[in-house]
């Protein structure tokens, strides 16, 4: 079972991309993070499960000669059950009598199209924004987002109070390059509103091949809406990269308070003139939870090691999530075995799955400062890594407000082309906190508005790991 934890209520990376516990080879994944045959065979074929359990069946034949056995089926698990003879007579009844008169609806809708649209209405009855039914090129289009490349902007979008927001654009994408930042509202995709558009129904509008342009309606916080001309192109989805940083700092002196020897030092800074000295602080950038971060954190860890940093800065803004193992296995390298990572509940019952650190631990002898970078487009397995480690005490959180998804979705085929993905879980930090509403909240808050650098929150790390 993979799980995944992208973000965004409902988060799509419109190249599209996601958030995932393994084996990744399995039939279904669980995604945490981040579409969705032939009527007979697709949609009476998802009913017939359980079928030799059904009170009583008839048959009603379509104009396509297609049988539907199933009229009453058995629904739930407290013996419900519930008659489908309406579907299947207002399905019929359209086949025979529906003209094309006076309507919108120039041309017969193909019977394929009909059922997707029926699974559709199904999904959203759940009212449930990261439920979500994938037709075969939206199904394909996020398996292949989770691996490697795909075509598009580069950008993961997600719906907060009703409307659509930019959760951040990939680094090196032509979202970043054409400006689009976190918190950036989508107001109109090629000149279509998007009030009350669904997420999955503006990434089959921003997607597409590239080299062909899309215009985004864009209104950034306390601006005026502006169009934004994008030309989509092929993305390739990096997992890490890094930085060292070399930054004069001051030497924190401290005189003793006396003479007499084996008595600790005053805490009180000495008066004189403070020294400075050149450190090195090695900026570690994490742009998803892949199937390749892993190995790829890895080595940057190894690298930071080598290369001799005092402090290291974890860059998460704008990580929208991925694979919740992922996130586990990189919390082990910073946490003693045993210890909680993430919390998870599921059924009815909300039966508790309590993820814990593998103890792949790195660091010898302790682990060196860290400090995380976060913000808005911090999501899913973003915030169980940050909030793991901020809750044991190992690392410092810098920034705003995270994202706040706590839920769990797992990626179910229910054929070889269609997939549907379908929230099974909630997650809590290891204290048992929440992050759905809010997010997580950072130790040190950084103000962009007022911030007089060109990265405020990379100059807040230093001064606090420099301290």
């Amino acid at each position: 079972m993979i799980y995944q934890c992208f973000h965004g209520r409902h988060v799509w990376v419109l190249m599209e991309y996601t958030c995932i516990l393994l084996p990744m080879n399995a039939n279904k994944a669980s995604l945490l993070g981040v579409y969705v045959v032939v009527l007979g065979a697709v949609f009476v074929g998802g009913i017939y499960v359980g079928q030799n359990q059904l009170a009583e069946s008839e048959k009603v034949s379509t104009l396509d000669n297609i049988q539907g056995d199933v009229l009453t089926a058995q629904i739930g698990g407290a013996g419900e059950k519930f008659d489908f003879t309406p579907y299947w007579r207002v399905w019929n009844t359209l086949e025979r009598k529906f003209i094309p008169f006076g309507t919108s609806t120039a041309e017969e809708i193909p019977a394929e199209d009909r059922v997707y649209r029926s699974i559709e209405g199904l999904v959203a009855s759940y009212n449930d924004p990261y439920t979500v039914f994938m037709r075969p090129q939206v199904s394909e289009d996020f398996k292949i987002a989770t691996k490697g490349s795909l075509e598009g902007i580069g950008a993961v979008i997600g719906e907060r109070d009703g409307g659509l927001v930019v959760v951040g654009p990939l680094t090196g994408s032509p979202a970043e390059s054409a400006g689009l930042v976190s918190g950036d509202k989508i107001l109109k995709i090629d000149g279509v509103e998007t009030g009350g558009m669904l997420v999955d129904d503006a990434v089959k509008l921003i997607r597409g091949e590239g080299g062909t342009e899309v215009v985004l309606s864009i209104q950034s916080e306390g601006q005026e809406p502006r169009d934004v001309s994008i030309i989509r192109g092929t993305i390739e989805i990096p997992s890490t990269a890094h930085t060292v940083i070399e930054r004069e700092v001051p030497v924190i002196a401290v005189a003793s308070n006396n003479d007499t020897p084996g008595t600790p030092a005053s805490t009180e800074p000495s008066p004189e003139p403070a020294e400075t000295e050149v450190q090195d602080f090695y900026l570690l950038q994490l742009f998803s939870f892949s199937q390749t971060s892993i190995a790829s954190f890895e080595r940057e860890l190894t690298s930071f090691v080598e290369s001799g940093a005092s402090s290291l800065i974890l860059d998460l803004r704008g990580n929208p999530g991925g694979y919740i193992e992922s996130a586990i296995q990189i919390a082990s390298w910073f946490l003693p075995e045993g210890a909680v990572v993430v919390r998870e509940y599921s059924g009815p019952e909300k039966k508790e799955i309590v993820h814990t650190s593998h103890g792949r631990m790195l660091f010898k002898e302790s682990v060196p400062r860290v400090a995380i970078l976060v913000d808005q487009g911090s999501a899913s397995a973003s915030e169980i890594l940050a909030g793991a480690l901020q809750e044991h005490g190992v690392a410092t959180l810098v920034g705003t407000n995270t994202f706040g998804k706590g839920s769990v979705q797992e990626l179910v085929s229910i054929t070889d082309e269609l997939s549907l993905k379908v929230t099974v879980a909630r997650w809590y930090t290891p204290n048992g906190v929440s992050i759905s509403n809010g997010g997580l909240t950072p130790d040190i808050q950084v103000d962009p508005k007022s911030a007089t650098s060109s990265d405020p929150w990379v100059d807040a790390a230093i001064d606090f790991l420099a301290s």
